[in-house]
């Protein structure tokens, strides 16, 4: 299936102030740099920074494929070399301090010779230190690869928890759960936009498959129109105004591409076969997407006009749902092996395939910006429920518990 959502992104009125010493060294990905995180200095309590602030850094930088967090050991002198005591490569040092209205937020990262190598400061809200807490952890990633962290991306997804199936948002850790559309019928599919502003899902009612368009910065919904006929699993093309669906114009399931205005639609499939689940590759050059042409479903490749159609699985009895990594090297999709469905990813060059294999059925994947982790929907708890894990089938987390929830989309950059 696809993904879907608008955002109801809460805006915090945050700043931040920049002073990073330009002679930190940027650190390859595969390198773990082992940092320290004492507690922050600050004349709050200390519950009203534990939970949304501290727990949220430590959690994010832990997750990042960048840090490891060293143990600080127990009962430290108030003047010892912390770097030594835990064996750090950086201490991270932070201040919280109240005033007026908001909190200021300042963060130090120290070598072991005891120079600041990095140092900013945010301002915000009590209520929005677990927004800090990622900006700091997306900052430090960016400062040591050079790429933003995923900390303040956002998953989309369906659920029935509201007693129909509506698209909500959780930000990358599962917290921060709210609905944002309100049809009271079947909200589902939800697909984000390259810029994360926008969202298209499918909504059912009143007999009818339609496609909308939501905004997350307001202005309500847009219908996507196309004629009579299914309207499903609509993507967004990364490069242009674009949307990718399944429709039957013509009577057949097949692939369409149509403007996001509803002009210059056009048929790129036509199988005798049904085609189904479209997604644009990152530079928008080709679309994967499933066809039972074979005999059984299978993931193809065409190219974004419809042509040079290439079969990319010929492992598994049953692949669907496919997803391009950021990089464009790697497709994940749901492959049932041996009765029940799994994560497959395969390599689009090499064609090479491994299994992600887990509890229960496995289905339904969605790369994080940084091509880190994978969000699924799993039944392993007896309900359709997301969860996510490393792209090696390690730290899998359930992120959702109300309801049964689906479809998972992580948005295409954190912000």
């Amino acid at each position: 299936m696809k993904r879907l959502a608008l955002l109801a992104l809460f805006a915090t009125s945050l700043h931040a102030q920049t002073q990073i010493r330009p002679e930190i060294t940027k650190q390859q990905a595969a390198t773990i740099v082992r940092i320290a995180v004492p507690r922050p200095e600050t004349t709050l309590p200390l519950d009203a920074i534990e939970a949304p602030f501290f727990g949220p850094l430590t959690r994010d930088l832990a997750a990042s494929g960048v840090f490891a967090i060293a143990p600080i050991p127990p009962n430290i002198p108030p003047n010892a070399d912390l770097a030594k005591a835990a064996g750090a490569d950086f201490v991270l040092a932070l201040r919280i301090t109240p005033d007026a209205q908001d909190d200021i937020v300042e963060a130090r990262l120290v070598d072991p010779t005891g120079a600041t190598q990095f140092g900013r400061r945010y301002r915000g809200t009590p209520a929005a230190l677990s927004r800090m807490a990622h900006m700091l952890a997306n900052d430090l990633v960016r400062e040591m690869t050079g790429k933003t962290g995923i900390f303040l991306s956002q998953i989309a997804f369906a659920s029935n928890r509201s007693g129909y199936y509506e698209i909500w948002l959780m930000d990358w850790d599962g917290s921060n759960q709210r609905q944002i559309t309100n049809h009271r019928a079947l909200a589902i599919l939800p697909s984000w936009s390259p810029d994360n502003d926008r969202m298209v899902y499918t909504l059912f009612s009143g007999g009818r498959s339609e496609m909308y368009i939501i905004n997350r910065r307001g202005g309500g919904r847009i219908h996507v129109q196309t004629g009579v006929g299914l309207n499903v699993s609509a993507t967004f093309s990364p490069m242009s105004n674009d949307i990718a669906f399944v429709g039957s114009i013509a009577g057949n399931p097949d692939i369409y591409v149509v403007r996001d205005d509803s002009t210059n639609l056009r048929r790129l499939t036509t199988s005798y076969s049904i085609e189904s689940t479209p997604e644009w590759s990152p530079n928008g050059r080709q679309i994967s997407f499933t066809s039972g042409r074979s005999g059984t479903p299978q993931i193809y490749l065409m190219d974004a006009e419809g042509t040079n159609v290439q079969r990319l699985s010929f492992e598994g009895e049953w692949n669907d749902d496919a997803t391009w990594s950021p990089s464009g090297e790697e497709v994940a999709y749901t492959s049932r092996v041996n009765g029940r469905f799994q994560i497959r990813i395969a390599n689009v060059i090499t064609r090479q395939s491994r299994i992600i294999a887990g509890e229960g059925s496995n289905e339904q994947p969605a790369w994080s910006p940084d091509g880190r982790w994978i969000a699924f929907q799993s039944n392993r708890s007896g309900r359709w429920q997301i969860y996510r894990m490393r792209t090696d089938g390690t730290d899998p987390s359930q992120l959702t518990f109300a309801g049964e929830n689906k479809e998972p989309d992580w948005s295409k950059k954190s912000e």
